[in-house]
């Protein structure tokens, strides 16, 4: 019950039933202590142990606020969520690896295409109008993915957010959320898209920042370093687009208009640049790592055998399933972030509204 309805109850009681109930106020929950305290208060009738119970509530919270939960220990609780719900998060996450697999080779095919007459060389430059084309059929593919994966994303907000409140729900039904709100979600989903090649920009101008500095004091650059520097720039890059990523549950989970949802994102990520980059890196490494895994392998036996034409498609079922496997961790621990944290900030809005409208 919430403290506006308890309010309502408490001004219909005598001082008597008032004062009975605070006598017995160890047993009220915290919205009811609130309520009667704002009644008594209102009356003029004092009961000391109402305060202190509810000074002790105060000194409670202002305990849990001084010890947040750690990074390893919140890392240890994505790992648990996910671990115990693997089937639900893979199933959720099928879809999209899949779509994004399937555009990347329509994608390559087409430029294959459009490359095949093309002479090679500087001449290749004359030829605007099929650069463009190439252009827009990569990138293309890239927002198909982009946008599956965002989908994914939302519904396991949906799946984590049914699992933080004990309920239980199929793969299925975590897209429902979505559905409704399409329209703003696709708009959410280009607005992120647009800021991660603008930041991966500004990544390639740091990068070539750092290049120039080193040429300027005389040292030298190999590939292992320019690669280093390269995966350093874009890893920032997306670091701080990670600042934005619980704009999707906001918007799916809350309602939050876009532009609100943006900067909801933004204030539940302060000060988190270390959990952040350990879902990143995670994600990053650990999709790189599993993509290549099935080729690795292959490329390390010798099969006494010529194996057959439909064997690379193998390869890339099983880079699929493994890429599926290891995804939704990243996802699973913004999502978790989210409905952590906004439970937490929720509760200290609704509970100063109340105590200042009594």
């Amino acid at each position: 019950m919430q403290i506006p309805d308890l309010l309502a109850i408490y001004q219909t009681k005598t001082d008597e039933e008032l004062i009975e109930l605070a006598s017995s106020s160890e047993q009220l929950t915290h919205e009811a202590r609130i309520s009667l305290e704002s009644e008594l208060s209102r009356r003029g009738i004092g009961i000391p142990t109402l305060n202190y119970l509810e000074h002790a509530d105060a000194r409670k919270e202002q305990s849990q606020d001084r010890k947040p939960q750690t990074t390893g220990a919140f890392l240890a609780e994505v790992v648990q969520t996910y671990h115990h719900n693997f089937w639900l998060f893979f199933k959720i996450s099928a879809p999209a690896t899949i779509i994004s697999t399937l555009a990347y080779f329509a994608a390559r095919a087409e430029v294959r295409e459009i490359f095949r007459p093309l002479p090679r060389g500087p001449a290749f430059l004359v030829y605007r109008f099929e650069i463009l084309k190439i252009v827009l059929c990569t990138y293309s593919s890239y927002v198909v993915s982009w946008i599956a994966f965002c989908f994914s994303f939302a519904a396991i907000c949906t799946a984590v957010q049914n699992i933080s409140a004990g309920s239980d729900i199929k793969a299925r039904h975590c897209f429902a959320d979505v559905s409704h709100r399409v329209g703003p979600f696709l708009r959410l989903c280009l607005l992120l898209f647009f800021l991660m090649l603008a930041l991966q920009g500004g990544a390639v101008l740091l990068s070539m920042g750092v290049f120039r500095f080193l040429h300027r004091l005389e040292l030298q650059t190999d590939h292992l370093l320019i690669s280093l520097i390269s995966y350093i720039c874009a890893g920032l890059g997306f670091l701080v687009l990670a600042r934005f990523a619980l704009a999707v549950p906001a918007l799916v989970l809350h309602r939050y208009p876009v532009g609100k949802a943006m900067f909801r994102s933004d204030e539940l990520t302060q000060r988190k640049w270390l959990i952040l980059a350990a879902l990143l890196a995670k994600s990053l490494i650990g999709s790189y790592v599993a993509a290549m895994c099935p080729f690795w392998l292959v490329a390390n036996i010798d099969f006494p055998i010529v194996l057959p034409d439909w064997f690379p498609w193998l390869l890339t079922a099983a880079s699929v399933v493994c890429v599926t496997a290891v995804e939704p961790a990243m996802f699973v621990g913004f999502a978790l972030l989210y409905v952590k944290k906004s439970q937490v900030l929720s509760s200290r809005e609704v509970v100063a509204l109340q105590m200042g409208s009594s």
